[in-house]
């Protein structure tokens, strides 16, 4: 049975086209998680994560409790449930020509395309990043969900590229696409440690830092 607020929801969708009852749709859905995620990290930092429950959220978030099950899981996972980086990052790939080079720089220009409208953000949404890190670097549940999520990322990428050729094995494309993976992290890890300094840097070229200083080593620069 439909929850009060979906069922108003509904009775407003009714009065609209299908395409704009679909916008609605995402928009409430949309709402809803960030309410949801607000509400967990305000409370995460009040109170800890232990002490925090499933039914708290869903009050402070102004949903049911059900609602929030729907759409979170867990109280861990609610900390997350408004990031679907990973979704349009993986339906940008899948969206390009096949063929495991082309994937490949397809994937680098998916993450760089997130990394610029990072870095386009204002203030307010860094702060809520540095907010949501501490946390997960504070508590190990909220580490060990935030690393499967990353590693469900990482594997869904690797079987575009095994799925483009048989020219790349399952080591190869995995090597690849880790490798892209981790230079974006260790790129955002250190715009946090800067940022947790009071510097200012794009994550951009944190990035290019990375990548710069790995294809010199790899290309034979270190050697020398």
């Amino acid at each position: 049975m439909p929850d009060a607020d979906d069922q108003q929801h509904d009775r407003h969708a009714d009065l609209g086209t299908p395409d704009a009852d679909c916008g609605l749709r995402e928009q409430r859905r949309r709402e809803t998680r960030r309410a949801i995620t607000d509400a967990a990290l305000d409370l995460f930092e009040r109170q800890g994560v232990p002490a925090t429950s499933v039914e708290a959220i869903a009050e402070a978030a102004g949903i049911a409790p059900r609602t929030f099950y729907r759409h979170a899981g867990t109280k861990e996972n609610a900390l997350f449930v408004d990031d679907d980086s990973t979704e349009r990052l993986v339906a940008s790939v899948r969206a390009v020509d096949q063929g495991a080079q082309t994937v490949v720089r397809a994937i680098e220009g998916a993450y760089l395309a997130q990394i610029d409208a990072f870095d386009a953000q204002p203030p307010a949404s860094h702060a809520r990043v540095l907010r949501a890190r501490r946390l997960v670097l504070a508590d190990p549940d909220l580490l060990a969900h935030a690393l499967a999520r990353e590693d469900e990322q990482l594997q869904e990428l690797t079987t575009l590229v095994l799925h483009a050729s048989d020219d790349f094995d399952e080591l190869r494309a995995r090597t690849v696409v880790t490798a892209i993976g981790t230079a974006v992290r260790l790129a955002y890890d250190e715009w946090a440690r800067r940022a947790e300094r009071g510097e200012t840097v794009t994550v951009r070229s944190l990035y290019e830092q990375v990548r710069s200083g790995l294809v010199d080593h790899f290309s034979g620069g270190a050697r020398a």
